[in-house]
Protein backbone atom coordinates (compact mmCIF):
# COMPACT_ATOMS: atom_id res chain seq x y z
CA UNK A 1 0.00 0.00 0.00
CA UNK A 2 1.42 3.70 -1.23
CA UNK A 3 2.13 5.65 2.01
CA UNK A 4 -0.69 7.95 1.64
CA UNK A 5 -3.42 5.62 0.93
CA UNK A 6 -1.82 3.97 4.22
CA UNK A 7 -2.38 7.00 6.30
CA UNK A 8 -5.88 8.04 4.76
CA UNK A 9 -7.21 4.52 5.66
CA UNK A 10 -5.66 5.12 8.83
CA UNK A 11 -7.12 8.50 9.39
CA UNK A 12 -10.87 7.67 8.04
CA UNK A 13 -11.09 4.58 10.31
CA UNK A 14 -10.06 6.11 13.09
CA UNK A 15 -12.57 9.33 12.85
CA UNK A 16 -14.99 6.80 11.68
CA UNK A 17 -15.09 5.12 14.86
CA UNK A 18 -15.81 8.35 17.29
CA UNK A 19 -19.67 8.86 18.45
CA UNK A 20 -21.13 11.83 15.96
CA UNK A 21 -22.48 13.46 18.73
CA UNK A 22 -19.40 13.69 20.37
CA UNK A 23 -18.41 15.23 16.93
CA UNK A 24 -20.62 17.51 16.94
CA UNK A 25 -19.87 18.79 20.63
CA UNK A 26 -16.25 20.50 20.13
CA UNK A 27 -15.11 23.90 21.56
CA UNK A 28 -11.75 24.04 20.54
CA UNK A 29 -10.28 24.61 17.19
CA UNK A 30 -9.14 21.71 15.70
CA UNK A 31 -5.79 21.00 13.35
CA UNK A 32 -3.81 18.47 11.41
CA UNK A 33 -0.33 18.62 10.54
CA UNK A 34 2.20 15.94 9.22
CA UNK A 35 6.00 16.06 8.77
CA UNK A 36 8.36 13.64 6.84
CA UNK A 37 11.05 12.31 9.07
CA UNK A 38 13.85 11.49 6.39
CA UNK A 39 14.22 11.97 3.15
CA UNK A 40 10.75 13.70 1.74
CA UNK A 41 10.46 10.68 -1.03
CA UNK A 42 11.18 7.79 0.91
CA UNK A 43 11.16 9.11 4.72
CA UNK A 44 8.28 8.24 7.24
CA UNK A 45 5.46 10.66 7.20
CA UNK A 46 4.18 11.25 10.74
CA UNK A 47 1.08 12.84 11.22
CA UNK A 48 -1.15 14.19 14.02
CA UNK A 49 -4.96 15.39 14.39
CA UNK A 50 -5.66 17.24 17.80
CA UNK A 51 -8.21 20.04 19.40
CA UNK A 52 -6.28 23.35 20.53
CA UNK A 53 -7.52 24.78 23.57
CA UNK A 54 -7.08 28.55 24.91
CA UNK A 55 -5.62 29.35 28.37
CA UNK A 56 -8.63 31.60 28.91
CA UNK A 57 -11.54 30.08 29.95
CA UNK A 58 -14.18 29.95 26.86
CA UNK A 59 -17.18 30.66 29.00
CA UNK A 60 -15.83 33.08 31.09
CA UNK A 61 -12.59 34.53 29.68
CA UNK A 62 -10.54 33.93 32.80
CA UNK A 63 -6.95 32.70 31.99
CA UNK A 64 -6.63 29.59 33.81
CA UNK A 65 -3.63 27.68 35.44
CA UNK A 66 -2.47 25.39 32.75
CA UNK A 67 -0.25 22.82 34.42
CA UNK A 68 -0.72 21.41 38.06
CA UNK A 69 -4.26 23.27 37.69
CA UNK A 70 -6.51 22.88 34.52
CA UNK A 71 -4.12 19.77 33.48
CA UNK A 72 -3.36 17.82 37.18
CA UNK A 73 0.16 16.73 37.67
CA UNK A 74 0.23 13.08 37.55
CA UNK A 75 -2.84 11.77 36.07
CA UNK A 76 -3.55 11.37 32.33
CA UNK A 77 -4.33 14.76 29.65
CA UNK A 78 -5.63 13.69 26.65
CA UNK A 79 -3.25 15.98 24.97
CA UNK A 80 -5.64 18.38 23.19
CA UNK A 81 -9.71 19.01 22.89
CA UNK A 82 -12.66 17.23 22.85
CA UNK A 83 -11.33 13.76 21.06
CA UNK A 84 -8.28 12.44 21.74
CA UNK A 85 -5.11 13.27 19.94
CA UNK A 86 -4.78 10.72 16.63
CA UNK A 87 -1.15 10.24 16.16
CA UNK A 88 -0.39 8.63 12.55
CA UNK A 89 3.01 7.00 11.54
CA UNK A 90 3.46 5.21 8.22
CA UNK A 91 6.80 3.63 9.37
CA UNK A 92 8.32 2.75 12.59
CA UNK A 93 9.89 5.09 14.90
CA UNK A 94 12.91 4.76 17.24
CA UNK A 95 12.95 6.57 20.88
CA UNK A 96 15.68 6.61 22.83
CA UNK A 97 14.37 3.55 24.98
CA UNK A 98 11.64 2.07 22.71
CA UNK A 99 10.38 1.48 19.17
CA UNK A 100 7.15 2.33 17.77
CA UNK A 101 5.51 0.25 14.89
CA UNK A 102 3.69 1.84 12.08
CA UNK A 103 0.20 2.24 12.78
CA UNK A 104 -2.52 4.54 14.23
CA UNK A 105 -2.06 5.92 17.66
CA UNK A 106 -4.17 8.15 20.80
CA UNK A 107 -1.56 10.54 22.52
CA UNK A 108 -1.90 11.35 26.01
CA UNK A 109 0.21 12.84 28.03
CA UNK A 110 1.00 12.18 31.76
CA UNK A 111 2.67 15.35 33.55
CA UNK A 112 4.85 15.34 36.46
CA UNK A 113 6.30 18.64 38.09
CA UNK A 114 9.22 16.52 40.00
CA UNK A 115 9.70 13.48 37.88
CA UNK A 116 9.81 11.84 34.25
CA UNK A 117 6.67 13.63 32.07
CA UNK A 118 5.47 10.52 30.15
CA UNK A 119 3.65 10.69 26.50
CA UNK A 120 1.76 7.60 25.87
CA UNK A 121 0.90 6.01 22.95
CA UNK A 122 -2.33 4.00 23.05
CA UNK A 123 -4.17 1.87 20.14
CA UNK A 124 -7.28 2.56 21.71
CA UNK A 125 -8.02 5.13 19.16
CA UNK A 126 -11.29 7.28 18.30
CA UNK A 127 -12.78 7.64 21.29
CA UNK A 128 -13.80 11.02 23.19
CA UNK A 129 -11.51 12.33 26.01
CA UNK A 130 -8.68 11.22 27.75
CA UNK A 131 -8.53 7.03 27.50
CA UNK A 132 -7.20 5.68 31.12
CA UNK A 133 -7.10 1.95 30.22
CA UNK A 134 -3.57 1.71 30.33
CA UNK A 135 -3.67 -1.88 28.96
CA UNK A 136 -4.02 -0.43 25.69
CA UNK A 137 -0.67 0.96 25.72
CA UNK A 138 2.02 0.44 23.03
CA UNK A 139 4.64 2.03 24.86
CA UNK A 140 5.21 5.04 27.15
CA UNK A 141 8.49 7.39 26.76
CA UNK A 142 9.94 10.22 28.52
CA UNK A 143 9.85 13.92 27.47
CA UNK A 144 12.17 16.79 28.54
CA UNK A 145 10.39 19.56 29.97
CA UNK A 146 12.28 23.07 29.13
CA UNK A 147 10.81 26.68 30.33
CA UNK A 148 9.22 29.11 27.50
CA UNK A 149 10.73 32.74 27.00
CA UNK A 150 7.33 33.88 26.15
CA UNK A 151 4.16 32.32 27.52
CA UNK A 152 1.77 30.37 24.71
CA UNK A 153 -1.83 31.05 24.89
CA UNK A 154 -2.80 27.56 23.01
CA UNK A 155 -1.85 24.70 23.56
CA UNK A 156 0.43 23.84 20.30
CA UNK A 157 1.68 20.88 19.10
CA UNK A 158 4.42 20.13 16.40
CA UNK A 159 7.37 17.94 14.87
CA UNK A 160 10.28 20.35 14.20
CA UNK A 161 12.47 18.76 11.65
CA UNK A 162 16.80 18.62 11.60
CA UNK A 163 19.27 18.77 9.64
CA UNK A 164 19.97 15.05 9.97
CA UNK A 165 16.80 14.41 8.87
CA UNK A 166 15.13 13.21 12.79
CA UNK A 167 12.50 15.26 14.21
CA UNK A 168 11.36 16.75 17.68
CA UNK A 169 7.46 16.24 19.06
CA UNK A 170 7.19 19.37 20.49
CA UNK A 171 4.54 20.27 23.17
CA UNK A 172 3.96 24.22 23.95
CA UNK A 173 1.17 25.61 26.12
CA UNK A 174 1.63 27.93 28.85
CA UNK A 175 5.35 28.66 29.88
CA UNK A 176 6.20 24.96 29.46
CA UNK A 177 7.60 22.96 26.68
CA UNK A 178 8.03 19.03 26.22
CA UNK A 179 9.90 17.45 23.73
CA UNK A 180 10.92 13.99 22.21
CA UNK A 181 13.03 12.95 19.70
CA UNK A 182 11.59 10.81 16.93
CA UNK A 183 14.35 8.78 14.95
CA UNK A 184 13.73 6.39 11.50
CA UNK A 185 15.76 2.93 12.37
CA UNK A 186 18.79 3.34 11.07
CA UNK A 187 18.87 1.66 7.14
CA UNK A 188 20.13 -2.10 7.40
CA UNK A 189 20.99 -4.44 4.55
CA UNK A 190 18.19 -7.75 4.87
CA UNK A 191 20.68 -10.44 3.59
CA UNK A 192 19.95 -13.70 2.49
CA UNK A 193 20.23 -16.27 5.27
CA UNK A 194 23.03 -19.11 4.33
CA UNK A 195 20.41 -21.48 6.42
CA UNK A 196 16.80 -20.29 5.91
CA UNK A 197 14.92 -20.26 8.76
CA UNK A 198 11.10 -22.66 8.80
CA UNK A 199 8.50 -23.40 10.72
CA UNK A 200 6.31 -26.67 9.79
CA UNK A 201 2.93 -26.81 11.62
CA UNK A 202 0.98 -29.83 11.31
CA UNK A 203 -2.57 -31.12 12.90
CA UNK A 204 -2.44 -34.77 13.52
CA UNK A 205 -5.99 -36.14 15.04
CA UNK A 206 -6.42 -33.55 17.99
CA UNK A 207 -2.90 -32.45 18.20
CA UNK A 208 -1.02 -29.48 17.53
CA UNK A 209 2.35 -30.01 16.47
CA UNK A 210 5.14 -27.66 15.39
CA UNK A 211 8.92 -27.73 14.43
CA UNK A 212 10.79 -24.46 14.38
CA UNK A 213 14.31 -24.96 12.49
CA UNK A 214 17.05 -23.41 9.99
CA UNK A 215 17.36 -25.44 6.71
CA UNK A 216 21.26 -25.73 5.70
CA UNK A 217 22.49 -26.81 2.37
CA UNK A 218 25.45 -28.75 0.93
CA UNK A 219 26.56 -27.06 -1.67
CA UNK A 220 29.22 -29.59 -2.33
CA UNK A 221 30.05 -30.75 1.07
CA UNK A 222 29.85 -33.98 2.34
CA UNK A 223 28.13 -33.58 5.48
CA UNK A 224 26.52 -36.39 7.21
CA UNK A 225 29.91 -38.10 8.03
CA UNK A 226 32.05 -34.91 7.31
CA UNK A 227 31.42 -31.78 8.81
CA UNK A 228 28.17 -32.95 10.94
CA UNK A 229 30.25 -36.23 11.83
CA UNK A 230 28.38 -39.67 12.58
CA UNK A 231 28.54 -40.37 16.17
CA UNK A 232 28.63 -36.66 17.69
CA UNK A 233 25.84 -34.65 18.65
CA UNK A 234 24.00 -32.40 16.17
CA UNK A 235 21.62 -29.65 16.41
CA UNK A 236 19.42 -31.24 13.77
CA UNK A 237 19.46 -28.37 11.43
CA UNK A 238 21.50 -24.80 11.88
CA UNK A 239 21.63 -22.16 13.85
CA UNK A 240 19.36 -22.23 16.73
CA UNK A 241 18.62 -25.90 17.77
CA UNK A 242 15.51 -27.32 16.20
CA UNK A 243 12.86 -27.04 18.56
CA UNK A 244 9.49 -29.16 18.11
CA UNK A 245 6.39 -28.79 20.04
CA UNK A 246 3.42 -31.18 20.79
CA UNK A 247 -0.21 -29.92 22.29
CA UNK A 248 -0.92 -32.75 23.61
CA UNK A 249 1.01 -35.96 25.38
CA UNK A 250 2.56 -38.30 22.39
CA UNK A 251 4.60 -41.01 21.93
CA UNK A 252 7.89 -40.68 20.44
CA UNK A 253 9.17 -43.67 19.13
CA UNK A 254 7.19 -45.18 21.21
CA UNK A 255 8.64 -43.41 24.40
CA UNK A 256 5.75 -41.34 25.89
CA UNK A 257 6.67 -37.73 25.99
CA UNK A 258 4.40 -34.58 27.54
CA UNK A 259 3.00 -32.30 25.94
CA UNK A 260 5.29 -29.18 25.82
CA UNK A 261 8.20 -27.54 23.40
CA UNK A 262 11.81 -29.92 22.96
CA UNK A 263 14.49 -29.10 21.17
CA UNK A 264 15.43 -31.97 18.75
CA UNK A 265 18.88 -33.49 18.91
CA UNK A 266 20.76 -36.41 16.61
CA UNK A 267 23.60 -38.58 16.86
CA UNK A 268 23.78 -39.51 13.21
CA UNK A 269 25.41 -43.17 12.48
CA UNK A 270 25.62 -44.85 9.35
CA UNK A 271 23.28 -47.54 10.20
CA UNK A 272 21.23 -46.22 13.45
CA UNK A 273 20.52 -42.78 14.50
CA UNK A 274 19.82 -41.26 18.07
CA UNK A 275 17.07 -38.98 18.23
CA UNK A 276 17.07 -36.87 21.25
CA UNK A 277 14.59 -34.39 22.99
CA UNK A 278 15.90 -32.05 25.99
CA UNK A 279 13.61 -29.50 27.33
CA UNK A 280 13.42 -26.09 25.01
CA UNK A 281 16.33 -23.72 26.50
CA UNK A 282 16.91 -21.38 23.04
CA UNK A 283 20.25 -22.65 22.72
CA UNK A 284 22.16 -22.33 19.82
CA UNK A 285 23.69 -25.05 17.80
CA UNK A 286 24.88 -27.81 19.98
CA UNK A 287 27.74 -26.71 22.18
CA UNK A 288 25.88 -26.77 25.59
CA UNK A 289 24.42 -29.69 25.40
CA UNK A 290 24.60 -31.81 28.70
CA UNK A 291 23.20 -35.67 28.36
CA UNK A 292 22.11 -35.27 32.03
CA UNK A 293 19.16 -32.75 30.33
CA UNK A 294 17.99 -35.88 27.70
CA UNK A 295 13.97 -36.18 28.21
CA UNK A 296 14.37 -39.28 25.74
CA UNK A 297 16.20 -40.97 23.81
CA UNK A 298 15.63 -43.42 21.04
CA UNK A 299 17.03 -44.89 18.02
CA UNK A 300 15.71 -44.72 14.51
CA UNK A 301 17.31 -46.40 11.34
CA UNK A 302 18.01 -44.85 8.32
CA UNK A 303 16.72 -45.19 4.85
CA UNK A 304 18.27 -44.84 1.38
CA UNK A 305 16.60 -42.08 -0.57
CA UNK A 306 16.16 -42.88 -4.20
CA UNK A 307 17.29 -39.05 -5.45
CA UNK A 308 19.68 -37.16 -2.72
CA UNK A 309 18.93 -34.12 -1.44
CA UNK A 310 20.83 -30.98 -1.43
CA UNK A 311 18.55 -28.96 1.48
CA UNK A 312 17.88 -30.81 4.91
CA UNK A 313 14.06 -30.95 5.62
CA UNK A 314 11.81 -32.05 7.98
CA UNK A 315 8.42 -33.40 6.96
CA UNK A 316 5.17 -35.33 8.10
CA UNK A 317 4.24 -38.18 6.48
CA UNK A 318 2.03 -41.58 7.03
CA UNK A 319 -0.76 -38.91 8.37
CA UNK A 320 -3.65 -40.80 10.57
CA UNK A 321 -5.77 -39.64 13.40
CA UNK A 322 -3.46 -41.47 16.05
CA UNK A 323 0.01 -41.58 14.62
CA UNK A 324 2.36 -39.81 11.87
CA UNK A 325 6.05 -40.02 10.91
CA UNK A 326 8.58 -37.43 11.39
CA UNK A 327 11.19 -37.59 8.77
CA UNK A 328 14.65 -36.25 9.10
CA UNK A 329 15.92 -35.79 5.75
CA UNK A 330 19.01 -34.99 3.85
CA UNK A 331 21.66 -36.02 1.33
CA UNK A 332 20.80 -39.70 0.65
CA UNK A 333 18.91 -41.29 3.80
CA UNK A 334 16.03 -39.77 5.35
CA UNK A 335 15.27 -40.92 9.28
CA UNK A 336 11.77 -42.02 10.07
CA UNK A 337 10.39 -41.50 13.87
CA UNK A 338 7.53 -42.54 14.71
CA UNK A 339 4.66 -40.29 16.54
CA UNK A 340 1.51 -41.98 18.78
CA UNK A 341 -1.57 -39.79 19.57
CA UNK A 342 -4.14 -41.04 22.23
CA UNK A 343 -6.90 -39.52 20.28
CA UNK A 344 -9.42 -42.14 21.84
CA UNK A 345 -8.75 -41.22 25.24
CA UNK A 346 -9.07 -38.03 24.10
CA UNK A 347 -12.32 -38.17 22.12
CA UNK A 348 -14.53 -40.93 23.74
CA UNK A 349 -14.97 -38.96 27.04
CA UNK A 350 -16.07 -35.97 25.11
CA UNK A 351 -18.60 -38.15 22.91
CA UNK A 352 -20.06 -39.37 26.13
CA UNK A 353 -20.64 -36.28 27.56
CA UNK A 354 -22.16 -34.41 24.00
CA UNK A 355 -23.98 -37.43 23.75
CA UNK A 356 -25.42 -37.23 27.66
CA UNK A 357 -26.51 -33.66 27.10
CA UNK A 358 -29.28 -31.66 25.62
CA UNK A 359 -29.11 -30.00 22.31
CA UNK A 360 -27.88 -31.48 18.95
CA UNK A 361 -26.32 -34.76 18.75
CA UNK A 362 -22.79 -35.39 16.53
CA UNK A 363 -24.38 -39.08 15.83
CA UNK A 364 -22.53 -39.16 12.29
CA UNK A 365 -19.03 -37.87 13.76
CA UNK A 366 -19.21 -40.07 16.55
CA UNK A 367 -20.14 -42.97 14.84
CA UNK A 368 -17.43 -42.79 12.08
CA UNK A 369 -14.75 -42.13 14.46
CA UNK A 370 -16.12 -45.39 16.33
CA UNK A 371 -15.98 -47.05 12.81
CA UNK A 372 -12.60 -46.03 12.20
CA UNK A 373 -11.09 -46.79 15.55
CA UNK A 374 -12.57 -49.94 16.25
CA UNK A 375 -14.44 -49.01 19.14
CA UNK A 376 -18.27 -50.41 19.95
CA UNK A 377 -20.00 -50.63 16.08
CA UNK A 378 -23.21 -51.53 18.11
CA UNK A 379 -23.56 -48.34 19.58
CA UNK A 380 -22.20 -46.96 16.19
CA UNK A 381 -24.88 -48.35 14.44
CA UNK A 382 -27.66 -47.09 17.04
CA UNK A 383 -26.26 -43.33 16.08
CA UNK A 384 -25.69 -43.89 12.47
CA UNK A 385 -29.68 -44.91 12.71
CA UNK A 386 -30.44 -42.13 14.77
CA UNK A 387 -29.20 -39.43 12.21
CA UNK A 388 -31.02 -41.24 9.30
CA UNK A 389 -34.27 -41.18 11.53
CA UNK A 390 -33.36 -37.28 11.17
CA UNK A 391 -32.23 -36.77 7.73
CA UNK A 392 -33.82 -39.88 5.93
CA UNK A 393 -32.97 -38.53 2.38
CA UNK A 394 -29.13 -38.13 2.81
CA UNK A 395 -27.58 -41.04 0.60
CA UNK A 396 -24.23 -40.34 1.97
CA UNK A 397 -25.91 -41.37 5.33
CA UNK A 398 -26.67 -44.77 3.87
CA UNK A 399 -23.34 -45.40 2.39
CA UNK A 400 -21.41 -44.77 5.95
CA UNK A 401 -24.10 -47.46 7.28
CA UNK A 402 -23.58 -49.76 4.43
CA UNK A 403 -19.77 -49.32 5.58
CA UNK A 404 -20.62 -49.82 9.08
CA UNK A 405 -22.75 -53.20 8.43
CA UNK A 406 -19.42 -54.68 6.38
CA UNK A 407 -17.44 -54.42 9.03
CA UNK A 408 -19.65 -55.70 11.79
CA UNK A 409 -20.08 -58.91 9.60
CA UNK A 410 -23.44 -57.90 8.26
CA UNK A 411 -23.45 -58.38 4.23
CA UNK A 412 -26.66 -58.64 3.56
CA UNK A 413 -27.15 -55.68 5.29
CA UNK A 414 -24.44 -53.74 4.07
CA UNK A 415 -25.64 -54.35 0.63
CA UNK A 416 -29.20 -52.95 1.02
CA UNK A 417 -28.15 -49.68 2.72
CA UNK A 418 -25.32 -49.16 -0.51
CA UNK A 419 -28.15 -49.70 -2.99
CA UNK A 420 -30.45 -47.40 -1.03
CA UNK A 421 -27.75 -45.03 -1.08
CA UNK A 422 -26.83 -45.20 -4.84
CA UNK A 423 -30.80 -45.01 -5.16
CA UNK A 424 -31.02 -41.58 -3.24
CA UNK A 425 -27.93 -40.43 -4.85
CA UNK A 426 -29.15 -40.98 -8.55
CA UNK A 427 -32.33 -38.49 -8.04
CA UNK A 428 -29.84 -35.62 -6.27
CA UNK A 429 -27.98 -32.85 -8.08
CA UNK A 430 -24.37 -31.39 -6.84
CA UNK A 431 -21.08 -32.55 -7.48
CA UNK A 432 -21.27 -35.54 -4.35
CA UNK A 433 -23.88 -37.38 -6.40
CA UNK A 434 -21.43 -39.06 -8.89
CA UNK A 435 -18.51 -39.71 -6.17
CA UNK A 436 -21.09 -41.64 -3.94
CA UNK A 437 -22.31 -43.49 -6.59
CA UNK A 438 -18.99 -44.97 -7.55
CA UNK A 439 -17.78 -44.98 -3.86
CA UNK A 440 -21.40 -47.57 -3.21
CA UNK A 441 -20.46 -49.43 -6.27
CA UNK A 442 -17.30 -50.10 -5.08
CA UNK A 443 -18.40 -51.49 -1.68
CA UNK A 444 -21.24 -53.77 -3.17
CA UNK A 445 -18.14 -55.06 -5.52
CA UNK A 446 -15.99 -55.85 -2.36
CA UNK A 447 -19.16 -57.18 -0.55
CA UNK A 448 -19.70 -59.96 -3.84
Amino acid sequence: MRPLRFLLVFLTAAIASRPAAAQQARVSPHETFSAVLGDRHSGNRVTVVYGRPYSKDPKTGEIRKIWGGLVPYGEAYRLGADEATLFVTEKPIVFPDATLPAGAYTLYLVPSDTGATKLAFSSNVGKWGTPVDETHDVTRVDMERSALAAPVDQLTLSIDKGADGNGTLRVRWETTEFSLLLRAPAPRVDFPQASPASTLRQRVGVTDVEVVYSRPSARGRTMLGGLNPYGEVWRTGANSATRISFSTPVTFQGAAVAAGSYELFTIPGKDTWTVILQKASGQWGAYAYDPKKDVLRVTATPVALAQPLETFQITFGDLRDDSATLNLEWEAVRVPVKLGFNVVDTIVPQINAVMAGSGTKPYLQSALFYLDHDLDLAKAKGWIDAEIAAHPDQFYYYYHKARLLAKMGDKPGALEAARKSIDLASKATGPEKDEYIRLNEALIARLK
